[in-house]
């Protein structure tokens, strides 16, 4: 009776081995989840989360895109601004001799003064700068000029004392996108023989046969 029955404890722990050792069932009132159970639940937080942050994904690009059309549009539309208008630039010359000095100078653009200087430091003693650049709309205008000369004293002690005052203007036309250069040249008229009061003198030299440059800066005064 012994052997039988140690026998029959044999087969039955052999059977447990052979169904992978399956736990002995829980008494009532006890639950456990299975590691099927717990796999599902992980893998379906993951999907979740992975279908949010593509969610998010698709709306930043989308917020980028919006962003990079609004820029495309704003800068196409200060291009045409650009293009539209016409520019102008002004620039001073100095071809005077040592008898005469530039003491000051005043420029108005369609009756607006756009430029004033006085000869500080030998601010006007440059052979050439430039006074004004800046955008206007197509058509006529008008650039007036007034310039201060004196006798330069270093040279001749008495011609310090000779003060002359010169004005001058000279019309043109600006192109739709297009841009033109005035040149504004202080110089002396006649030669040695000629009165130093009949000397100062303005001309202007034109030029409108360039492009306007889209980089180039609005209303910028030098």
């Amino acid at each position: 009776m012994r052997v039988g029955r140690l026998a029959w404890m044999v087969l039955v722990l052999g059977a447990a081995v052979a169904r992978g050792q399956e736990p002995p069932p829980q008494g009532p009132g006890t639950t456990s989840a299975t590691p099927g159970t717990e796999g599902a639940a992980t893998e379906g937080a993951a999907a979740v989360r992975l279908r949010q942050l593509r969610q998010r994904v698709e709306e930043l690009k989308g917020q980028v895109f919006d962003a990079k059309t609004q820029l495309m549009l704003l800068r196409e539309q200060i291009l045409q601004n650009l293009i539209t208008d016409a520019r102008i630039e002004v620039v001073q010359v100095n071809e005077l001799s040592a008898a005469l000095s530039l003491e000051e100078v005043i420029y108005s653009l369609d009756g607006e003064r756009i430029y004033y200087q006085a000869n500080r430091e030998g601010a006007l003693d440059r052979k050439e700068f430039r006074v004004f650049e800046g955008s206007a709309s197509p058509g006529n205008h008008v650039l007036e000029v007034e310039m201060l000369f004196r006798g330069n004293s270093t040279v001749f002690t008495y011609l310090g004392g000779y003060v002359f005052r010169v004005k001058a203007s000279v019309p043109f036309v600006t192109i739709q996108g297009r841009a033109v250069r005035v040149r504004t040249v202080a110089f002396e008229k006649g030669g040695a023989a000629t009165r130093l009061e009949d000397r100062p003198s303005i001309r202007f030299e034109t030029q409108q046969d360039r492009a306007v440059d889209p980089a180039a800066t609005q209303g910028e005064v030098r």
